[in-house]
């Protein structure tokens, strides 16, 4: 392996582990303001509506906006197992281990969450169109080019399975030759 790609590898191993922490940690703070939504009075509800641009929707109730929460901590818990699963996959091919089956399994463990995902993003963006909110995230909008991009990401990760089996397949049948 060359000089660029440790470099490279070891920098996209950094990035995945900031990642994963600073998933964690939204992850957190989601739970605090679930938690604190659901145990503040009305009248400092109403303020904290009115403070998020949400007062035009006063006729949320905090078990919406509570399951909405849960939802979002859930897009965030599967970002967070994707990043720690491609941390995983880089360090392994860092060492060469290209075609073992850990990084199958990390794979179909990217493919399962890259799934969640997209079922629970859609699930986000029928609460927000509930309670008619619209564009509310940069981050994750929904356009039909952002669901076109993650289904094909989607595929490219399963493309990325399927030969990645294959491979170990091979490298199974290679080793029981020799």
């Amino acid at each position: 392996m060359d000089l660029f790609t440790k470099i490279v590898l070891k920098f996209l191993s950094i990035m995945s582990l900031i990642a994963q922490v600073l998933s964690a940690f939204a992850g957190f703070m989601l739970l605090f303001a679930s938690g604190a939504l659901l145990l503040v009075p009305n009248g400092v509800k109403k303020q904290l509506l009115q403070y998020a641009d949400l007062n035009s929707n006063t006729n949320l109730s905090v078990w919406f906006l509570a399951l909405s929460c849960l939802v979002a901590l859930a897009i965030i818990a599967s970002l967070f197992i994707i990043m720690y699963a491609l941390h995983k996959i880089i360090g392994n091919i860092y060492e060469q281990h290209f075609f073992v089956l850990q990084n199958l399994t990390y794979l179909k463990l990217i493919l399962i969450s890259i799934t969640s995902f997209i079922i629970l993003d859609f699930i986000s963006q029928l609460f927000f169109a509930q309670a008619h909110l619209y564009n509310v995230s940069d981050v994750f909008t929904d356009s039909w080019p952002s669901l076109i991009g993650n289904i094909l990401l989607l595929a490219i990760v399963y493309t990325l399975y399927v030969v990645f089996k294959y491979g170990i397949s091979l490298q199974d049948d290679s080793n029981s030759v020799i």
